[in-house]
């Protein structure tokens, strides 16, 4: 059982949950690749020197080594929204864990280099009352994580029975015109999109 489901609060149930990107594993992978090409061309070179495959084990070594590291560091992350609050939970044996009432959230910054963006990955900062600041790199799904919590925060901020009252036609465009580019970025999947777009236009006239 996770640390997200175990803390749960009486009537809370989970939005949505990401973990760090696999993008931890890259040092891994490349040393992985290194080793194999020494290998190869120590292989090549025929030499009876047995001294010689210590390299790329050594490197086939450092490779397994990172690679169990950042297991461990994905296995030992958690980020979740629920439908009351925002959960940040990071470490095994040294654990930091915040958790932020949504009425308190006042924003998540997100910051994407040129990778993160192609591996759809980066860096967030939860900001609001009471929180540290802290930035968590490495998350996947930032952008959609970011929506989930402006979304989880628009409910509960808006009283029930209460009916928004409807946008304007220009406003209402410059939204949908929002939202299709989050699609075309790969921010928003096309459930989310058409589930947006919906509560933007409102319900159909009768």
């Amino acid at each position: 059982m996770s640390y997200v489901t175990r803390h749960l609060m009486p009537g809370e149930t989970v939005v949505r949950e990401t973990h760090l990107s696999r993008i931890v594993y890259l040092p891994a992978l490349v040393l992985l690749v290194l080793a194999g090409l020494l290998l190869w061309v120590v292989e090549r070179g025929a030499s009876d020197n047995r001294s010689a495959l210590l390299v790329p084990a050594g490197f086939l070594a450092g490779a397994v080594v990172l690679m169990f590291w950042g297991f461990v560091k994905v296995s030992a992350s958690e980020f979740a929204v629920t439908n009351k609050r925002v959960i940040v939970k990071i470490g095994l044996l040294r654990r930091h864990s915040s958790e932020i009432l949504l009425r308190q959230v006042e924003g998540i910054t997100v910051d994407q280099g040129l990778l993160g963006r192609i591996f759809n990955y980066g860096t967030i900062v939860i900001e609001g009352t009471g929180s540290d600041r802290t930035p968590y790199p490495g998350i996947g799904g930032p952008l959609q994580f970011r929506l989930a919590v402006q979304e989880q925060i628009d409910k509960c901020l808006t009283p029930p029975g209460f009916a928004a009252p409807a946008a304007a036609p220009a406003d209402r465009y410059d939204t949908l015109a929002r939202l299709q580019d989050l699609r075309a970025k790969g921010a928003l999947s096309e459930e989310e999109f058409e589930r947006e777009k919906r509560r933007v236009l409102g319900p159909p006239v009768t």
